[in-house]
């Protein structure tokens, strides 16, 4: 649902260019790229090993008009004025400077074009990444430290106030949430884990795995309901207008 509404907002039709930021294994570009017809998307971010998953993944999808670059996002190796629309999401929260992120992708857009960033909500409102906290702090018997990182463009008005900076003629922002339903078989909590403590969760047997998953499933007791997960997210969604 997110990802379709920031391409939504981006105003993507089927014979645009467009840039993808902080596309990581290529999301929402992999999406884009399978929206588009005559236009193209490029997938771009700065780890290089995150890329070659999704230059993998369009191959196998045979998309064509998907092209990787790899390069740092506060300063585009594009021209000015080259895309009919830019997207980024879960990137914008990480860079030190924001505004120039945001300045960059306002300067590769083409005048009157769309760009459209997600992040994620403050984590009082995304109660999963405080239940894996949980989790593993009871299952390791150590402390583990919330990501925030992941959350400083959390509270209401401060990704607009990104995007104004910017100098976008015109900046929304928007609340998003979505009730999320958590199944054993969609493995959501353990991908969860494993980008949560990667070097910790590595070494872990499956009966070790099971306990784990046992411990963040208590921590989201709360939004147990007739045996069924259902944990609200809670994201914001930053559209942004050059001037035409």
């Amino acid at each position: 649902m997110f990802t379709l509404r920031l391409i939504q907002e981006a105003g993507i039709t089927p014979a645009m260019d467009v840039l993808d930021v902080a596309s990581g294994t290529g999301d929402p570009a992999i999406t884009i790229a399978e929206k588009l017809k005559s236009g193209n998307v490029i997938a771009y971010d700065i780890t290089t090993e995150m890329l070659s998953v999704a230059a993998a993944r369009a191959n196998k999808l045979f998309l064509k008009n998907l092209h990787i670059i790899a390069g740092n996002m506060t300063a585009l190796p594009f021209p000015n004025h080259t895309f009919d629309a830019v997207t980024s999401r879960n990137g914008l929260m990480f860079p030190d400077d924001k505004v120039q992120c945001a300045r960059e992708a306002l300067r590769v857009l083409r005048p009157g074009r769309k760009a459209s960033w997600l992040v994620w909500g403050e984590i009082e409102s995304n109660p999963t990444f405080l239940a894996i906290n949980s989790g593993l702090e009871s299952f390791f018997r150590e402390k583990f430290r919330p990501r925030m990182i992941r959350h400083n463009l959390g509270k209401p008005g401060l990704l607009k106030d990104v995007i104004q900076q910017a100098g976008f003629r015109k900046a929304e922002e928007i609340e998003l949430k979505q009730e999320r339903i958590i199944t054993h078989e969609d493995n959501f909590l353990r991908r969860a884990i494993e980008r949560a403590a990667p070097h910790k969760v590595g070494p872990l047997s499956e009966t070790e795995w099971s306990a784990l998953l046992n411990m963040v499933e208590s921590a989201c007791s709360d939004h147990l309901k007739s045996k069924i997960l259902k944990i609200p997210i809670v994201m914001r969604l930053g559209i942004g207008t050059a001037p035409a």
